[in-house]
């Protein structure tokens, strides 16, 4: 090494294992250290051929191998604003320091996207839209964890119903303004899944399932603004760790949702994501309709009250029965937009 190493890191991170980090990474990467600070969770690493991120990741050796597997085939095939691993010495895409794993990355310097401005709502929407298409035809190798979520929506969507309903018998034994929002809207929210699921099991979807296990794919899984950075006039994808093998109208479901929620679920803007999605990549009609039961399903109200019953509540009553009352504001607006989602499939 050429004594370049400087060392800058905070004493709450532990300077042993640090040291070892910075040995490590010398070690098996061949690169020269020159600098390690914190940046948010992680790490920057300066060296002579740039900036790094090195990122503690609590997953497993088969599933960080998933994880690089994706992203080499998206790159490969066009897909290159990624945060790609860098790999080994020996060709591994982690490396391992007190039973910890960590990746290594070019660091993107770039500013966070925002789905308020449609400029980025339509390059966002043609960057999902590339994913997808580069997507195309992987299979996951063999000495790699796949996570795998294919033909799972409707067990999916059935136990979050179910768990509605269960909940519902908590709250007719309790007392606060929470519990009374909570039973006064209950059918509603019940009759939306039902219908959801119902139309689930009418569609095309296992189909689709089949169709998509005979000419592989992927999904982003969390395709959101803080995810998608902007740099150089140019977009960028990052944090790959939820990718998996999912039909491609989860990450456009979940994508539009996010957008709907700042719009007052405005036709008009998902109008704009579709037409700039399919400039890119075909939505078929069994797709078009998957998409519409995603939107369809209560899955937010299932998330508030789930949290209120279910977990330790990090939130006052007060914040709840907040939330649990926007979400039943937000079901009026959602219903209004499903009634004219379908006339986007022929604009």
């Amino acid at each position: 090494m050429d004594g370049c190493l400087q060392i800058n890191i905070c004493g709450r991170y532990g300077g042993m294992i640090m040291q070892e980090l910075i040995n490590i990474l010398q070690q098996e990467y061949g690169i020269d250290v020159c600098n390690v600070v914190p940046h948010k969770e992680h790490f920057i690493v300066s060296s002579p051929s740039g900036e790094k991120l090195l990122k503690k990741v609590g997953l497993s050796c088969g599933r960080i191998r998933f994880i690089h597997y994706a992203k080499e085939h998206l790159y490969k095939n066009g897909f290159k604003n990624i945060d790609r691993y860098i790999c080994t010495i020996k060709g591994e895409p982690f490396i391992t320091a007190e039973g910890d794993n960590y990746t290594l990355s070019d660091f993107i310097n770039g500013k966070e996207s925002d789905f308020e401005l449609k400029e980025h709502i339509i390059k966002a929407s043609k960057l999902l839209a590339s994913l997808h298409s580069s997507s195309k035809g992987f299979m996951p190798p063999a000495d790699c964890q796949p996570c795998n979520y294919l033909g799972a929506l409707p067990s999916y969507l059935q136990k979050r119903l179910n768990e509605i309903r269960r909940l519902l018998k908590m709250a007719n034994r309790g007392k606060t303004r929470f519990d009374y929002l909570f039973i006064k809207c209950a059918d509603d929210f019940c009759k939306q899944g039902e219908d959801a699921i119902n139309s689930l099991n009418n569609s095309g979807y296992f189909a689709l399932v089949e169709q998509f296990e005979k000419t592989g794919g992927l999904c982003h899984h969390d395709f959101t603004y803080n995810n998608i950075l902007l740099k150089d006039g140019d977009m960028w994808l990052k944090n790959f760790e939820y990718c998996c093998l999912e039909l491609k109208v989860y990450d456009l479901a979940n994508f539009i949702k996010r957008k709907m929620r700042k719009c007052s679920w405005d036709i008009n803007e998902a109008y704009v994501i579709l037409k700039e999605y399919r400039s890119i990549e075909d939505i078929t009609r069994d797709e078009f309709d998957i998409l519409k039961i995603m939107l369809q399903f209560p899955q937010k109200f299932w998330r508030v009250i789930n949290r209120y019953y279910n977990s330790n509540r990090s939130w006052s009553e007060k914040n709840y029965t907040a939330r649990l009352e926007e979400v039943i504001e937000e079901a009026v607006y959602i219903n209004k937009f499903l009634n004219k989602f379908d006339e986007l499939y022929y604009l």
